[in-house]
């Protein structure tokens, strides 16, 4: 699990990135059952990447059996690809699987509304990045990405989008990349590059509107057609 201590954050408990908050962020890792050492590794753009390790006492693999009203734990179902991911959904009926089935009901959106508390004000301002991807069961070779944005009172085009596909080891820029912007919303933005072989494409995307209500987006459908 992964969490930052601040309590307006709608950012996923569980995911492969966190904002920090105050230049601290905090990560639950779950070990194995046999003792040994651990290693974690925080990087971040701009800074110096940090790397701790500690000793693990190990978990324990004696079988527990629940007693009710507690059901069983059936384990985690195999993935059906294609899989959506984000770095950020604004609600939780705006998860990233939405953004692949093309319904224009629904889709992702980073877009966050938090009323005031007696604690803390409202809050409403779009982030300044995000990123989204697609995980595919097995390597594709890809030359286009088609995605389309919502546009309305909350959400906009972003004012750029980069293209990465995953080498096996991280992320790399594709090459030759352009962009063919929507007109309208529900159009498909089309973004067209040189050839490459991969199982991960991920979409950098940077808000017009940085701060404001009007910046964050929203997407219906993200396809990336196998040639």
């Amino acid at each position: 699990g992964v969490d930052n201590g601040r309590q307006e954050s709608a950012e996923r408990y569980q995911a492969s990135t966190r904002t920090a908050y105050h230049g601290k962020a905090l990560a639950i890792v779950r070990t194995g059952t046999k003792p040994g050492h651990l290693t974690l590794t925080a990087r971040s753009a701009g800074l110096r990447k940090a790397t701790a390790t500690v000793r693990t006492t190990g978990g324990t693999s004696a079988h527990v059996t629940p007693t009710p009203p507690f059901a069983p734990d059936p384990g985690p179902d195999a993935p059906a690809y294609p899989l959506a991911d984000a770095s950020y959904s604004g609600a939780p009926r705006t998860l990233p699987a939405a953004m692949l089935d093309g319904d224009p009901a629904t889709g992702w959106s980073n877009a966050f509304h938090k009323p005031a508390t007696a604690l803390l004000p409202a809050f409403e301002g779009a982030r300044e990045t995000d990123w989204v991807s697609v995980t595919w069961a097995k390597k594709r070779r890809v030359r286009r990405v088609e995605v389309s944005f919502t546009l309305d009172a909350t959400h906009t085009l972003p004012a750029s989008v980069t293209v990465s596909a995953w080498d096996g080891r991280r992320f790399v820029p594709v090459r030759g990349a352009e962009v063919a912007w929507a007109e309208a919303s529900g159009e498909p933005t089309v973004i067209t590059f040189d050839p490459v072989r991969t199982a991960r494409l991920r979409l950098d995307l940077v808000s017009r509107y940085p701060g404001e209500a009007k910046g964050a987006q929203r997407i219906v459908l993200l396809d990336a057609p196998e040639v």
